[in-house]
């Protein structure tokens, strides 16, 4: 062993040392406090006669009875609630092959709350509120996916067409999408 890595773990655990050392003087005066006044256990005699003692209850001290009851508040009238618009609006989550979409409805009109879409697929298009129709066209190297949001029922439902790339547009899978409760 060279004379440089003895006189390294020589410095080393006198640090090491030094940093316990100054851990345990701080924990020691955080335990008894700034002021030097320590908390000491009760002895057996001293819990006794504590728990025999009539418990207290926090606050003020009592004062003699009132000669009359104190002035009571006039009572108040009870809230009344005004319903000035019913507000029925149903999320849902739509999916299809190419992403998810989240959407609303609200007075009978489709808006988008959100879209994702699914993994070699981004969006190429979206129109997120009325006038017009409420979509997103997601997009792959193969095919576009859109998805034509309106309402049934209150409820958000989506079309899907998927149109390939290469120019044939037909409808591959034409399908309407009712999503269950929630």
């Amino acid at each position: 062993m060279s004379k440089h890595s003895v006189l390294a773990a020589a410095v080393w655990s006198a640090a090491a040392v030094l940093g316990v050392g100054a851990g345990m003087a701080a924990i020691s005066a955080v335990g008894t406090g700034i002021t030097e006044r320590g908390v000491e256990p009760m002895t057996p005699g001293q819990v006794d006669a504590a728990l025999a003692a009539p418990a207290t209850p926090p606050g003020p001290p009592p004062t003699s009875a009132p000669s009359s009851p104190p002035p009571r508040d006039p009572p108040r009238p009870a809230p009344t609630v005004t319903v000035t618009r019913q507000v029925t609006t149903a999320i849902s989550d739509l999916a299809s092959e190419a992403g998810d979409v989240v959407a609303r409805c609200e007075r009978g009109a489709a808006f988008l709350v959100s879209w994702t879409p699914a993994q070699n697929f981004s969006v190429g298009a979206s129109n997120r509120t009325p006038p017009g129709p409420v979509f997103v066209r997601f997009q792959s190297s193969a095919r576009f996916v859109t998805m034509t949001v309106t309402c049934r029922a209150d409820r958000p439902s989506a079309a899907v067409s998927v149109d390939r790339r290469d120019g044939d547009h037909r409808t591959r899978y034409p399908h309407r999408h009712y999503p269950g409760a929630g």
